[in-house]
This record gives structure tokens, C-alpha cells and sequence, in this order.
């Protein structure tokens, strides 16, 4: 991944020079930034025709709360999503499919969320990660690559199976594949854990740890879900998101020609910077997408509930709780939409990856304010489930659906507090490996960039971003330095999600500032920029704090089952 560096200019009050992704500016890399040309031209929110039959289809034939209910999506639903085209939206016009740009696919996977997450997360594996556009874009000529073409063009469902009983991204998989005598083949061997779209799969990519004479490789081998030897041990079902395909699956011997199994002359053929950014991108498809929809509908179910209630003949919008509530869901929305269009309106698929990083956790953090929220709204009307209300004639809303599928998009695949911490440390490695020379690290403190069109409270959040960049640069020394080893970056992983969480609220408030001026939206780019520099204060004076309470103390004697902390806590 290449992110260009720029070399010192004067900081004086000319037009600045544009910087291809926010990652410059957060390094230090370009004191003559201005955020605002990071924003990128809206596209057209339209849906696709073909995307509008699914949408039509789905409003008219499916019940959300029956797949939620019955914790499945029906084999004939499936069936009908395939044959309306819905597992061909990232697939290439030459094979049949949409061909979708990254903004546009994002959008049909958030419209299909907006009725059912599990279906929308369906989708969404499958045209993030699964071997169609993860793997086939990087293949050479050859029998696998002519098989995905193949099976894309019949509408194949796809997904990719990496974790394993054992955990999430172990450097070695538990899962083998041994060449078969005459070395023609390879014959799979293991286990694979919380594989979406895994039951209903018909190609999956999987990771392996090949062994043959070379020794040891990280590979990534597709299996044909017909093989002999591949078996669904179980159907999996998360707290949220319920219905979603989702197994633990088991190759008893399943055995792959050797040509399809992809490895890379050295390292791991699932970090190389293609496979990454196109993770990126599905991480986005597979959370962020599912999380705006949520977001975008507690904020009109939030709306709906305010213009019919009343309090004592004054309607309730009126009263300033309500109206803090409102306002601060409609400005978390605006930010979520700010952020994707940043992310992934690059020319180029790499590009902006740094974005992509933090998107997942930024949508999903904030949807989740916004459940939150939305829950505290209408419980004003009863905390209710959506079954409960009906019984008794009131209007309802998903809202319990909501409150759980948030939750474990914030989970799927890989805690969000740990997501931070990873994030974090990519930022770190990066600048460790790309440090601009002769840069100085407050050289964002001396940049006056033009406010004229920015509403005097906007220009004032516009100037506390450049201090906080200007800031940052020595706080990514600090923590490089307190988690230089294997053992410091264990001990340390607080400051790590600390200053992961840091850039990403400083990713938030540029992109709603980059489209301030753009969309006109100057009051909620305010709401946005206020909450979060309060967001900031705190994760800026923990970062800092000299010392902290003996957590590893406390945790170690709750392990240890200490007898006097145990009757402290009534254990």
C-alpha cells in the first residue's frame, strides 16, 4: 500500500496542495493539508433498476421478523435473492453481474439491511469476501481462476472460512493440506469456526497450512462445498443478526487439485496489500453497511414516535431532551454516510485503506449511540418488544431486532475493542516504515486554513482538528515506544486502543467537515464535531494520565480467586 508523502512547503494562506488520504495529514506527513480536499464527489444515491426488483421483493415477499424469529433465512428465499441477481451485484458485466463500484454496492447492501440485517450481512460476505472479488481479481490464467468465472456467472454464493476453534487469525492454520502422493493434489484436513454464509455455500475460500517439501505455507485453497469430505457439522446462531447462514464446518479429507491453492513466495497470500484492501472494503460491506441501516432506521422510527406523542398538550419535540436526542442521531448519520463516501471514493482500490480500517468501528460505534438512544426515545412509550406492542394495538418498530444486531455487528469479525488496538498498531507500523524526513511534528499548528465558508463554530472545530493534528504525530512516538516488543505490546494495549480510537474520531470529524461546505449541513456538522471533541478531551487526558488504577492487580486476584476479593464482590 503506497501513500504518497509530500515535502515541506511554506505555510502560508495559499490554496493548499491536495493530500490523497487522511493518513498524510494524521503522520505529520503534509503541514500544508487542507481536509477539505479529501472530501470526494458524491455519487448518486439511486439504486440500480436491478436493485430496486430485489428491494421490491424483499419488501413485498419477505417477513424480517419470521427469518429473525425463526433464526433462518428459507432455502426458497435464497433461491429467489440468486435468481434476482442479488449474488452477482460485484460480479463483472462480462460474467452477467452489476459490476458495482464500491459506494454503489455499499448503498444495495445497506438498502437490503434496512429490511434484514442477516440478509444484507448475507450479501455482504459474499460480495466482500468471498473468492469472486477477494481472490479472483489477482488469479493468473488457469483452471481456478475459469472456475470462479464460471460459477460467478451462475450466481454462485461464496464466503471465505479463516477462524477456527483455536481463535481468529492464528499466523498458522489449524487447518492442513497435504500434497497427495503423486503430487497432484491436495487433501484438507480440520475445522472451521463462525463461517458465514458457510451452510449454503458453493465456493469458499479457506485457509490452510500447506505442508509439502518446501515446508510450511500459508495458502488459501477453494473448495467446492459438493466435495466429497466437506461436511456442516452445525448451524451457528449469534446473539443478533439472527438468520444469517453461519456454520462450523469440517473438511474430512476433501481433496482440491494442487492449482487451487493460492500461496505467495514468501509471507501470508492473505495479507499481500491487494487481498487487504479488498478485506477492508468487505469489512465495511459486511458491518458498516448493516450498521447505517440500523442507524438511518431508529432515526426515522425516532422521528415517527416524536411527531405523535405529547406531554401535556405540548408535542413532544419541543422539550430539549428530545430535541438533543434528534439532533444528535440525525448528526451521527450524517457523519456514518461522511466517512464511507471518504473511504471509498478513491480512484484507486488501494487507496485510503487507513479509512477503510477505521470506518467499521467509526459506523458501528456510532449506530450503536444511536440504538441507545432511540431505546431511551421510545421508552417513554414502553420498553417493549415489537410482538408485545402489537398485542396491544400500539405502533411498533423492530427496535429489540435493532438493539441486538448492533451489538453483534460491533463483534463480527473481531471485538471492536481489539479492532482499535489493530488499527492502531497498522498505524504505528506505518509511520515506523514511512516517517517523512525533515518534517516537524507541530508544523500543523502554523497552517491557517481558509474558514470563509464554514459557520463560525464550524471554523472553530475546523481549527481544533489541525491542533489535534499537530498533536499526533508525538503521541504515535510515545506509544511506539511504550509497546515496542512482542511482551510491551501485550501489557500496553490500552494506550493502543486509545490512540486507535483517537484517529478515528479525528477520521470523523475531517470527513463531516470535508462535506460541510459541500451538502451545506453546517448545523449538523456542528452536533457531530461538538459530541465528539468532547468524545476527544477524554481519550486525549487517558492517554496522557501519568498513572492508572492496578487493573493487572485486580484482574490477577479475580483470577486467582482470591478469597478476599471474592467475598468483597459476593463471589
Amino acid at each position: 500500500m503506497t501513500v504518497q508523502v509530500f515535502a515541506e512547503r511554506p505555510t502560508t494562506q495559499v490554496a493548499p496542495t491536495f493530500a490523497p488520504t487522511f493518513l498524510t495529514a494524521l503522520t505529520g506527513g503534509d503541514p500544508a493539508w487542507d481536509v477539505r480536499r479529501g472530501a470526494s464527489a458524491p455519487e448518486s444515491v439511486e439504486q440500480p433498476t436491478e436493485v430496486v426488483r430485489i428491494l421490491a421483493f424483499l419488501d413485498t415477499e419477505v417477513d424480517p421478523d419470521a427469518v429473525d424469529r425463526e433464526g433462518e433465512i428459507p432455502p426458497f428465499l435464497i433461491a429467489r435473492l440468486r435468481d434476482l441477481g442479488a449474488f452477482r451485484l460485484a460480479t463483472s458485466q462480462d460474467l452477467g453481474g452489476l459490476g458495482l463500484t464500491p459506494y454503489t454496492l455499499f448503498r444495495a447492501v445497506e438498502a437490503v439491511a434496512s429490511r434484514s440485517a442477516a440478509i444484507g450481512f448475507m450479501l455482504g460476505v459474499h460480495n466482500g469476501i468471498g473468492v469472486a472479488t477477494s481472490l479472483l481479481p489477482t488469479l493468473p490464467h488457469g483452471s481456478l481462476r475459469d472456475l470462479i468465472r464460471r460459477r460467478s456467472a451462475e450466481g454462485m454464493i461464496s464466503g471465505f472460512a479463516d477462524t477456527e476453534p483455536a481463535g481468529q487469525g492464528n499466523r498458522w492454520p489449524r487447518t492442513t493440506a497435504d500434497p497427495t502422493p503423486d503430487g497432484s493434489a491436495y487433501v484438507l484436513k480440520g475445522d472451521k469456526l463462525f463461517i458465514s454464509n458457510g451452510p449454503v455455500a458453493d465456493l469458499l475460500g479457506v485457509t490452510v497450512t500447506v505442508r509439502d517439501e518446501d515446508g510450511p505455507r500459508v495458502g488459501l485453497a477453494v473448495v467446492d462445498t459438493r466435495s466429497p469430505g466437506f461436511e456442516v457439522r452445525a448451524d451457528l446462531e449469534y446473539l443478533g443478526v439472527r438468520g444469517l447462514p453461519n456454520g462450523w464446518l469440517r473438511l474430512k479429507g476433501v481433496t482440491i487439485p494442487r492449482d487451487h491453492v493460492v500461496t505467495v513466495a514468501q509471507g501470508d497470500p492473505r495479507h499481500t496489500p491487494e487481498r487487504m484492501s479488498a478485506y477492508l472494503t468487505a469489512r465495511m460491506l459486511i458491518q458498516a453497511a448493516p450498521a447505517l441501516a440500523i442507524a438511518r432506521n431508529c432515526l426515522r422510527w425516532s422521528r415517527e414516535f416524536t411527531a405523535r406523542r405529547r406531554v401535556d398538550g405540548i408535542g413532544l419535540g419541543e422539550y430539549d431532551l428530545i430535541q438533543r436526542t434528534l439532533a444528535a442521531n440525525a448528526a451521527e448519520v450524517r457523519a456514518m454516510d461522511a466517512v464511507v463516501r471518504w473511504s471509498l471514493g478513491a480512484p484507486a482500490p488501494g487507496d485510503r485503506w487507513f479509512e477503510r480500517m477505521f470506518a467499521r468501528n467509526f459506523c458501528t460505534e456510532a449506530a450503536a449511540r444511536v440504538v441507545d438512544r432511540t431505546v431511551s426515545l421510545l421508552g417513554g412509550e414502553g420498553v417493549e418488544t415489537d410482538r408485545s406492542k402489537r398485542r396491544r394495538g400500539a405502533p411498533s418498530v423492530p427496535l429489540e431486532r435493532a438493539f441486538r444486531d448492533i451489538r453483534m455487528l460491533r463483534t463480527a469479525g473481531g471485538v471492536d475493542d481489539l479492532a482499535d488496538a489493530q488499527a492502531a498498531q497498522a498505524l504505528l507500523a506505518h509511520v515506523a516504515d514511512t516517517a517523512p524526513a525533515g518534517l516537524a511534528a507541530d508544523a500543523f499548528a502554523d497552517t491557517l486554513p481558509a474558514t470563509e465558508n464554514l459557520s463560525p463554530r464550524n471554523a472553530r472545530h475546523l481549527r481544533d482538528l489541525y491542533e489535534d493534528l499537530a498533536r499526533f504525530p508525538a503521541a504515535c512516538r510515545d506509544v511506539g515506544a511504550r509497546t515496542a516488543g512482542e511482551r510491551e505490546r501485550r501489557a500496553q494495549q490500552y494506550p493502543l486502543l486509545l490512540l486507535g480510537r483517537i484517529a478515528r474520531e479525528l477520521l470523523g470529524t475531517a470527513a463531516v467537515l470535508a462535506t460541510a461546505e459541500q451538502d451545506g449541513h453546517q448545523r449538523l456538522t456542528d452536533v457531530h464535531c461538538t459530541a465528539a471533541r468532547f468524545r476527544l478531551r477524554d481519550l486525549w487526558a487517558q492517554l496522557d494520565a501519568p498513572d492508572h488504577p492496578d487493573h493487572a492487580g485486580i484482574a490477577r486476584a479475580v483470577l486467582s480467586r482470591d478469597r478476599h476479593v471474592d467475598d468483597l464482590l459476593g463471589l
